[in-house]
């Protein structure tokens, strides 16, 4: 009777780590409304990006060191972008990744969801990765 019970809890315990594992697969559940959609300029210490509202349309300006570290174009560009978590696109505010995407070049930062709001985008510095790069909504280029 032990070892069956032993059994039975050992198998309960495989079976809710098994589960755990699996829920990583999924997207975090949101809990609350959609965030709105950035908008207007957001500037930190290695440039600019421009937010049209429309959720999918940036122009952006990146000094050269940022430039360098991403591959993207230099000078004002005007793209694409997108938050991910895994393969699909997801809301900022719970989101792993932020990929800006122009003409034959993409990349893919890393996002700060629990800093990125409506106002501040955070994203791991492709540069020094363990500095968080702050773009700030109506902010100046000595952000930190």
């Amino acid at each position: 009777m032990k070892k069956r019970l032993a059994i039975l809890i050992s198998a309960a315990l495989i079976l809710l780590l098994l589960s755990a594992c699996g829920a990583k697969d999924t997207p975090p559940d949101p809990g609350t409304p959609e965030p709105p959609a950035h908008d207007g300029v957001f500037t930190s210490e290695y440039g600019a990006m421009t937010f049209h509202g429309d959720g999918e349309s940036i122009t952006f300006d990146f000094t050269p060191e940022l430039q360098e570290a991403t591959g993207l174009p230099g000078g004002e560009q005007s793209g694409t972008y997108v938050f991910l978590f895994q393969h699909g696109q997801w809301r900022y505010d719970k989101a792993e990744r932020f990929r800006i995407s122009v003409s034959d070049a993409s990349y893919d930062f890393i996002n700060d969801f629990t800093v990125t709001d409506e106002n501040t985008i955070a994203l791991q510095s492709p540069i020094n990765g363990e500095e968080t790069i702050l773009f700030k909504k109506g902010g100046n280029a000595d952000n930190e």
